[in-house]
């Protein structure tokens, strides 16, 4: 499994000119495409473009050279993709110049030396770039390019899966908006609040149609047009940031709490097509497709790999409508699932569980596990009322409070009580 790792390096006179030059390239590489197309009438192939090119191009490794026309043919490949599905809206071929283009590496040019110094290499005749490198394992593909304020490392490097892991447990894990995550091990659940992402979400929508008015009352390409425009960027990226840091922070300490709860078996919810599925009005669709559910399971799933579990993903239509004790389907009524056999519990956790469910199920219909699965049970159930177990809501951030008083309680009070037990775990 590869990993990826960050590094910021500013800025600096060689990292500009190596941009620079990646630029050209890149501006050499579409010119000529399309004069090709234009004139010949026929697509200039990747491989002639590194021949005419990229070979013998000064001031870049030959293979950060060939990386560049690689990128103008993904490019290429992903419009065409887009244009033969027949979804032309905001389509446009990679044809516009470029003043800077990131730089790649391949592990060809590419050294650790002894003195912990990451060495890469721009051909011959021009110094490489020397970076102090704050880890003992060579990285098998380096890229360097502008994150909006400086020049940003991204470098990849393999590391080895833990083969055995230290649990047997099987957890179900319902993916969702308000809880970023619910999770329900047949003993345990908790929910891991999702709300600082929205906030972050709103932010950016904010940002968009704020700086948006005003790009759209200046006249295009004008100098005020632009440095709106770059600002625009800038702040967007920095938001984009700070979403991916969040996600990377939830989904580390989710991960971790499995494996210290013995996890063997993570199951998650699977959500491939739900916004092409689901219509629920304008501005409940715009946050259902901001919501990066994909980049969140992602996540956990390699995240997960790397502590010895195994991922699966099972269909998760109508988890949340299914009641766990009797099986009867109806949908919940706000955050509560009530259920008229006496069941009642948090509508996510109910779908965490029956995500579970299932797998288990599955996995006994398959014969890989011939006997009975006794965690099943709904925590808390008894003879003439279930209830599930409230969740030990997970809340990272020190603003998302919770009642200490109630903390680590399962609750078996009647409707309309409180029933949030917080006690922070992980």
């Amino acid at each position: 499994m590869y990993l990826t790792r960050k590094l910021k390096l500013g800025q600096t006179d060689q990292l500009d000119a190596l941009a620079r030059r990646a630029g050209h390239l890149w501006s050499t590489v579409a010119k000529w495409h399309w004069r090709f197309v234009d004139r010949q009438g026929y697509w200039l192939s990747k491989g002639q473009a590194q021949k005419m090119y990229c070979k013998g191009f000064d001031g870049l490794h030959s293979q950060s050279a060939q990386a560049v026309a690689d990128s103008f043919y993904d490019s290429l490949q992903s419009w065409r993709k887009k244009r033969k599905s027949g979804d032309y809206e905001g389509l446009r071929p990679p044809y516009k110049q470029k003043r800077y283009f990131k730089v790649q590496w391949k592990s060809s040019a590419i050294r650790l030396r002894d003195d912990g110094v990451l060495r890469l290499s721009n051909g011959r005749g021009h110094g490489p770039v020397l970076i102090d490198w704050p880890s003992d394992k060579e990285p098998k593909r380096v890229e360097i390019g502008w994150d909006g304020d400086q020049y940003e490392l991204r470098a990849q490097y393999k590391v080895e899966e833990d083969e055995e892991p230290k649990g047997t447990k099987t957890a179900g894990i319902d993916i969702g908006e308000i809880h970023l995550a619910a999770v329900y091990t047949g003993r345990e659940s908790w929910t891991v609040n999702g709300r600082e992402l929205r906030s972050l979400r709103r932010q950016q929508n904010r940002t968009k149609a704020r700086l948006g008015s005003k790009i759209d009352r200046k006249e295009r390409g004008s100098r005020r047009w632009k440095r709106l425009a770059r600002a625009k960027d800038r702040q967007l990226s920095k938001i984009r940031g700070r979403i991916k840091d969040l996600l990377h922070e939830q989904s580390t300490r989710l991960v971790k709490t499995l494996h210290e709860r013995r996890v063997g078996t993570v199951v998650v919810g699977d959500l491939t097509g739900i916004r092409e599925r689901i219509d629920y009005g304008s501005k409940t669709n715009q946050r259902l497709h901001q919501w990066a559910y994909g980049e969140f399971v992602r996540m956990i799933e390699y995240k997960a790999r790397l502590h010895g579990m195994t991922v699966k993903r099972v269909g998760e239509a109508y988890t949340s409508q299914e009641c766990p004790s009797c099986g009867n389907r109806q949908k919940p009524h706000g955050r509560e699932y009530i259920c008229g056999c006496g069941f009642e519990g948090h509508r996510d956790l109910v779908g965490a569980a029956n995500i579970r469910r299932r797998y288990v199920a599955q996995q006994k219909y398959l014969g890989q596990n011939g006997s009975k699965d006794s965690s099943l049970r709904v925590a808390g159930e008894g003879p003439n009322r279930s209830v599930m177990a409230s969740p030990t809501g997970v809340r990272y951030k020190p603003h998302m409070r919770c009642n200490p008083a109630t903390a680590g309680k399962t609750s078996t009070e009647p409707k309309g009580s409180r029933r949030q037990g917080c006690r922070p775990v992980g």
